[in-house]
Parts: C-alpha cells; sequence; structure tokens
C-alpha cells in the first residue's frame, strides 16, 4: 500500500473513531436510556405540565392532582416498606434499627393523634420532613449520575450536596411563610431570594460550561430539577398563587416519578447482577414492571375509597407511612450505595 493510500485509510477511520467513542459516551450517559430518563428521572415533560394546567384552569388543574395524590404519590410512599419486605437480607442486616424505627413511628403519631385529637403537629413534622426527604432524592439521584459520568471530586462533591440541598430547602419554606402569612411574608425576602437564586444559575451554567457526551443525563437532569425550584421561588415572589399550585403540582409528580422510576432502575440493576436477594424477590424480578403497575392502580383506589368513607383513619394511617417512608428510604439507599456505585 502507497503512503498516500494509508494516509487516507488513516484519514477516514480517525472520523469513524470519534464517532463511536462520542455515541459510546453518550450511551454512558444514561442510566436506563435517553427516553427512559427524559420521560421519568429527568422528567422534561413538567413543563407541558405546567401549561396544560395553566391554560385549562382549575378544574384541569384538580384533575391532574386526583391522579396525583392518589395513583403516584401515595403507591410511592408505600412501596418503600414494601421493598424492605421483599429484600429481607437488608433487613436482617440492620434488625434492631429497623424495628426501633417502626415502633417509634407506630406509637408516637397514635399518641400525638389520641392527646391532641387534631392532626396539626403531625402535619407540621411531615411538611418539614418531606421537605428534607424531596432535596435528599433530588440530590441522590444527581449523585447517581455524577458517580455514573465520573470527573468529580470529593470536595465538589460535598459543596454540590449542600448547595442543591439548601437551594431546595430555601424554596420548600420560602413557599411555606407565604402560605401561612401571605403577603407580609415577602417583606425583607426580596434580597434573599436573589441570592438564593444565583446558587441554582450558577450551578446549571457550570454543568453547560463542563458538559461532555457522558455528563449529558447528569446535566439534563439537573437542569430540570433546578429550574423547577427556581420557578416555584419565582411565583412566590411575583405573589401568584395559581402559578405556584401549577408548578408545586408538577414538584410532587417530578419527585414521585422519578422515585419509581429509580427504583425499578434498581430492581433490573440487582437482578441483573445476581445480587442476593430472597426467593420471592427473584421470581418478581423478570415481571417488576407489571407487579409496579397493579400496585399502583389497587393502591390508588384503595386510597380513594378510604378518603373518601374513612377520611381520619386513612390521614392518619397516609402520615405513618409518609413518615416510614422517609425514614426507611435513607437506610435502603445508603445501603446500596456500596455494592452499586
Amino acid at each position: 500500500m502507497t503512503e498516500s493510500a494509508l494516509l487516507s485509510q488513516v484519514a477516514v477511520e480517525q472520523p469513524d473513531s470519534a464517532v463511536r467513542s462520542f455515541r459510546q459516551s453518550l450511551q454512558a450517559a444514561w442510566l436506563v436510556d435517553p427516553r427512559y430518563d427524559l420521560l421519568f428521572l429527568a422528567n422534561l415533560g413538567w413543563p407541558l405540565l405546567v401549561l396544560l394546567q395553566w391554560w385549562g384552569g382549575l378544574e384541569i388543574q384538580s384533575g391532574i392532582s386526583f391522579w396525583q395524590v392518589y395513583f403516584i404519590t401515595t403507591p410511592h410512599r408505600w412501596i418503600t416498606p414494601a421493598l424492605l419486605f421483599l429484600e429481607r437480607d437488608r433487613l436482617q442486616a440492620n434488625k434492631t434499627k429497623y424495628i426501633l424505627i417502626t415502633v417509634c413511628l407506630l406509637t408516637i403519631p397514635i399518641a400525638v393523634k389520641i392527646s391532641t385529637g387534631a392532626l396539626t403537629c403531625l402535619l407540621t413534622i411531615d411538611y418539614i420532613w418531606n421537605a428534607w426527604h424531596f432535596a435528599a432524592q433530588h440530590h441522590g439521584i444527581y449523585s447517581i449520575y455524577g458517580r455514573k459520568s465520573g470527573g468529580l471530586s470529593p470536595g465538589r462533591l460535598r459543596i454540590d450536596k449542600w448547595l442543591m440541598r439548601g437551594f431546595l430547602l430555601y424554596v420548600t419554606f420560602r413557599i411555606a411563610s407565604w402560605a401561612s402569612i401571605g403577603a407580609a411574608a415577602s417583606q425583607g425576602w426580596g434580597t434573599l431570594d436573589y441570592v438564593f437564586a444565583v446558587i441554582p444559575v450558577s450551578m446549571i451554567l457550570r454543568e453547560l460550561w463542563q458538559l461532555r457526551a457522558e455528563t449529558v443525563g447528569r446535566c439534563l437532569y439537573f437542569t430540570s430539577v433546578m429550574t423547577l425550584y427556581l420557578a416555584m421561588l419565582g411565583a412566590v415572589a411575583a405573589q401568584n398563587p395559581m402559578m405556584l399550585l401549577v408548578l408545586t403540582t408538577a414538584s410532587a409528580l417530578f419527585h414521585s416519578i422519578e422515585y419509581l422510576a429509580i427504583v425499578n432502575w434498581s430492581v433490573d440493576r440487582t437482578r441483573k447482577s445476581g445480587q442476593s436477594t430472597t426467593q420471592l424477590f427473584k421470581k418478581l424480578m423478570p415481571r417488576w414492571g407489571l407487579i409496579l403497575a397493579v400496585f399502583v392502580v389497587i393502591l390508588g383506589m384503595g386510597a380513594w375509597l378510604m378518603e373518601s368513607h374513612l377520611l381520619e383513619l386513612w390521614l392518619t394511617a397516609n402520615l405513618i407511612m409518609a413518615f416510614l417512608h422517609y425514614a426507611y428510604d435513607g437506610f435502603l439507599w445508603k445501603s446500596r450505595r456500596p455494592a452499586r456505585a
């Protein structure tokens, strides 16, 4: 082969190699695949959902809220104890801790309800704990993407953790202050709103500046979460209750859908890795998608019927299950991290 022919062949092969390398890096950017990640984890459909609620008014918004509360939010809370039961090896590893948590979270809320005759105290605890839970979950999934794409130093990870969680918590409690006090809550908050708004804007710009093929999934997920919370902060600052209502509904849907999606991803990884688990769980894994769908439908219908006929009992039971969900979740996902990072 002549020198010119050899050079021509190399010139053709180099672009092909670069394209293949780019495609491989882009494929590695997702936890599952682009469609799954963008629809169920990054939830890029939330702006469309907001527009639909905004244009459709309260009738459309109430319809979406019905499906969100009964068939998405409720099942995502109740599935955590089911996962703990199915993966009893994790339960056995921290048996004393789980028993203590369960006893406390069953007895204390019931005692508070009986002694006060109301759910106000429990609802306040739920709002605070739920705010932390939302922030921890969003950061946790962002961290999963970060570990997969690599290139993040321990120092960067720690800073990102507290900046991201701090901003999400600030927005949640800013909403609570405005909802409880009204316009008076906005006095003196303006400067602080701008200070906290710098966090998501600067972090998104950094993600875009450092964008590579293997970080596309991480960047899109992070941008979607932070933009949604930034929009909620803007709605509070503008004192627009309708916009805030549709955005908080989108946020609740975002949180619950991504949780069910990450559970599905985790179960699939356990199945493929052959990791030790219970025989029952091994039998259920190949049909997990169908089982999850049936679970969501049955629990959603049950929740609707319970709330329609036994409201007080259902609210108390759902609050207790929410507390168990928050507590169990932290232990479950921490115990998964070393084996799956």
